[in-house]
């Protein structure tokens, strides 16, 4: 899954770019650029991913 698609998923359900920027430790132009293909750090990439992972995981528990 791409970062794209991570973060669509994420605004998808309910959470803002200023909200995923600050939980994943980066700027809030710095999501939107990724969401529109640009690329980004590794560690910030994995941070995205590991909160995709947490959501997508309460999601399907609630």
């Amino acid at each position: 899954m791409t970062i794209q698609k991570m973060l669509a998923d994420l605004v998808g359900w309910g959470f803002s770019q200023a909200a995923i920027a600050k939980t994943t430790g980066t700027t809030q132009p710095t999501i939107h650029r990724a969401s529109k293909g640009a690329g980004i750090g590794y560690k910030t990439g994995k941070a995205i991913e590991a909160m995709h992972k947490e959501a997508e995981a309460s999601k399907s528990v609630a």
